[in-house]
């Protein structure tokens, strides 16, 4: 048996010239890992998939996969030119994680034109990277999101997805490995935004007959945030960030935010801190920006209306919704701006008073009627207002900010990100949101939404009409 090693080893002590060196060539990545971040670069499986908390360090995991597989440095490699696919939902949550890889991977890897720069890889226009220079010489490094035509072409060693991959993309990348020994690494939170859609992982999971399928599973602990092997184990998060966090998040979802549940909790609202407390009728601060939200629906009760005022921003915003509009018969657009004049009269206001408009998409209402949009809402508010519409240039006599009405942002994950916001509002030691008595159908609806994002959910549209206009107003984009 060897004796262990007591002293200083010649050839072990590295000068900074020698460190230096090595950075160049291989990067600066961190030097010491957390455990579940280890069991990542050491996973035997084919495929891996690795859910969790937020906060546990998946996306700079990811980002490290990508690094040494690109260099041929994972220890399943037996070569080291290979193409790493790297891919997102949406170029932006793909940012996160190119991010990190840019921090550590050495200029010389890649051309001299290639650089990571406001959120995305610059330098050509085709997102796909020849690896000129370090270990990793001669591999390729692939982006795409889940709907580029760039997914269905290159065969890959390797794919990494720092969101969980549709089916449908799952069935298109899987193959790309086959012959080459690849593998596939998949890293997620599950959401109340992907809990129907990852279902096919659960099954291949779960499915004792494919043992080249595995999880790591990590919930947020302190064990899962501390990197291990220096000389002092401090973890990135403390246990009051820890409680703090989970105290912030919705009870519909907090377990799988905090990576202890695949599926939300069932029967609760999502909105869990909604009470009697946040009713209150009080007059916003002089200076306020006020704001007025609409979804259309064709059917009764269906067309909602939000008047809203907000003042500072981020940490330190708060809401104020005033009062709400809901139509009481098959929705038409003189009703709809009938009952937003009203609604806006009820607090001393008119039109011109208003600072931000949104209103919902155009839709076409249902089989007997009930279409609906922006360009109607304003035609019958000029109505309403006494402006004919019957020559041009009418627009123009509506008040600015009507005349400008905008549509809101819609994307994946627009609800769960607005709705959070909204939650965070309430959760707070102080709330930071207070909703007037006025708001009878508001207050069912945040004590009785649970989630669901289908149109024939009678909670979804007054909150709906809330989040487009709420959103905008605590990000401080208010024309």
């Amino acid at each position: 048996m060897t004796a262990p090693l007591v002293g200083p080893v010649p050839g072990l002590v590295l000068d900074a010239e020698t460190l230096s060196a090595r950075a160049a060539l291989h990067g600066r990545a961190p030097a010491h890992w957390t455990r579940p971040q280890q069991q990542l670069f050491d996973s035997p499986f084919k495929l891996t998939v690795w859910w969790g908390a937020n906060g546990i360090g998946k996306s700079v995991a990811l980002a490290e996969v990508t690094r040494r597989a690109l260099g041929g440095l994972l220890p399943w490699q037996t070569t080291r030119k290979r193409t790493v696919m790297l891919v997102g939902n949406t170029y932006k949550q793909l940012g996160v994680t190119l991010e990190y890889l840019f921090a550590t991977v050495p200029s010389s890897w890649f051309g001299p034109k290639i650089r990571f720069q406001s959120g995305m890889v610059k330098g050509q226009r085709m997102p796909v990277y020849d690896v000129v220079g370090g270990p990793g010489a001669g591999s390729t490094l692939v982006l795409g999101v889940f709907d580029a035509e760039n997914l269905a072409g290159p065969r890959a060693e390797v794919v990494i997805s720092d969101e969980p991959l549709p089916e449908s993309v799952h069935n298109e990348l899987w193959p790309r490995l086959l012959g080459r020994g690849g593998r596939m690494y998949v890293g997620f939170t599950p959401t109340l935004g992907t809990a129907s859609d990852v279902q096919y992982l659960w099954k291949l999971v779960d499915d004792p007959s494919l043992p080249h399928v595995g999880e790591i599973h990590t919930p947020l602990t302190l064990d899962a945030v501390t990197p291990r092997g220096g000389l002092v184990e401090l973890p990135w998060l403390s246990a009051r960030d820890i409680a703090e966090h989970e105290a912030g998040l919705s009870a519909l979802e907090a377990d799988m935010r905090m990576g202890r549940s695949r599926t939300p909790r069932r029967e609760t609202a999502y909105f869990s801190a909604w009470g009697p407390h946040l009713i209150r009728d009080e007059a916003p601060p002089v200076g306020a920006v006020v704001g007025v939200g609409i979804d259309h629906g064709p059917k009764p009760g269906t067309q909602r209306a939000v008047l809203v005022a907000s003042a500072r921003r981020g940490l330190h915003a708060h809401l104020w919704v005033l009062d709400e509009y809901a139509s009481t018969d098959r929705t038409t657009p003189r009703g709809a701006a009938r009952g937003v004049i009203d609604m806006l009269a009820r607090s001393g206001l008119e039109p011109g008073d208003v600072d931000l408009w949104i209103g919902d998409r155009a839709h076409h209402g249902d089989h007997r009627g009930g279409a609906m949009s922006n360009r109607a809402f304003l035609e019958a508010m000029a109505a309403e207002l006494g402006i004919g519409t019957e020559r041009r240039g009418w627009t123009e006599q509506l008040p600015a900010s009507l005349r400008h009405m905008k549509t809101p942002r819609k994307y994946e994950g627009s609800v769960w990100e607005g709705s959070l916001m909204l939650h965070r509002l309430m959760v707070d030691e102080t709330p930071r949101i207070t909703v007037s008595s006025r708001c009878t159908l508001l207050h069912a609806d945040f004590a009785g939404w649970q989630g669901s994002t289908s149109p024939s959910d009678p909670y979804k549209h007054g909150l709906d009409g809330l989040r487009y206009i709420a959103v905008p107003l605590l990000e401080g984009r208010s024309r």
